[in-house]
């Protein structure tokens, strides 16, 4: 699985304690991701997951970077304690994204590597990535690089990724899995961008896709920025107003198999029956 982030702005989107097995298991695949992945071609700007083979790997950044190992991740970047401090934040993205989805049963079966270039030009250089690109997500890894974008970035990357561990693969909910990489994306924005992915998410109640059409949509259309926004915000209802509990179940039954219909009701028991009824319930909220 192969993933490009590129993060909203205006009227676009742009796109554990450690045990010794565990530390081994995450050094040897950050040696086997030191090294270019050709994209698959459905890539576009904007932070959808796209399925594709790993072709080769990318290149390893330079001279002068350093490791870190937190409890969840593996951090590569320029400097030690840059890397240690970035782990920091990605643990901290964790926690969050945790507690919004009430998976703390999760346990991750290694360290998540993360490699962060040390600009744009290194990251596009090193990557092949597309120029809108702000991150790669490449099987259970993320490659980015700093700038102004990196928080967010790795906030929605994670996210991804603890989603995709967790359900078994992409593919699944993927209306509910891109909305939460932005929704987890929106809690460690800059203000200026937190108001502008507010009123994204806000003018979702506009002229909304039907929910029918929502949970079926491909991004790549003329309504990819439409599905973004009201697909954030329906997750932001989820967690806000359904609870983490409710979450939880909802996830539970969905990777048990349950249809959406069913897992909705399992997990929203008292707000809702199913998409119908959820739609409704959405329709009178304003964001």
């Amino acid at each position: 699985m192969i993933t490009s982030c590129y993060h909203y702005r205006q009227t676009q989107m742009r796109p554990s304690r450690t045990d010794t097995s565990r530390i081994i298991r995450a050094g040897a695949l950050l040696l086997g991701l030191s090294g270019c992945v050709s994209l698959p071609p459905e890539s576009l700007p904007i932070a959808h997951n796209p399925s594709g083979d790993l072709t080769r790997t990318f290149e390893d950044l330079g001279p002068g970077s350093g490791s870190y190992a937190s409890p969840r991740f593996l951090v590569k970047a320029y400097g030690a304690g840059r890397a240690k401090g970035l782990a920091a934040a990605a643990e901290e993205d964790y926690e969050r994204l945790m507690a919004h989805t009430g998976l703390f049963s999760f346990k991750p079966g290694g360290l998540y590597p993360i490699f962060v270039y040390k600009d744009a030009d290194e990251f596009h250089r090193k990557t092949s990535a597309p120029a809108w690109s702000g991150g790669i997500a490449v099987g259970n890894a993320i490659y980015t690089y700093e700038g102004p974008t990196l928080m967010r970035t790795l906030a929605h990357e994670i996210a991804h990724l603890i989603f995709h561990d967790y359900m078994g693969g992409p593919g699944r909910l993927r209306w509910f899995n891109e909305g939460l990489a932005v929704y987890e994306e929106l809690q460690v924005a800059y203000p200026k961008d937190k108001r502008e992915i507010e009123d994204w998410l806000s003018s979702s109640h506009q002229a909304p896709m039907s929910f029918a059409d929502l949970v079926s949509y491909s991004p790549g259309g003329d309504l990819t920025r439409q599905w973004y926004g009201q697909s954030a915000s329906l997750v932001r209802y989820l967690v806000e107003v359904g609870g983490r509990t409710g979450v939880e179940r909802f996830l539970q039954a969905s990777k048990g198999g349950a249809g959406l219909d069913l897992a909705l009701a399992q997990g929203f028991p008292t707000l809702f029956d199913g998409l119908a009824s959820l739609e409704k319930r959405w329709l009178w909220i304003k964001n």
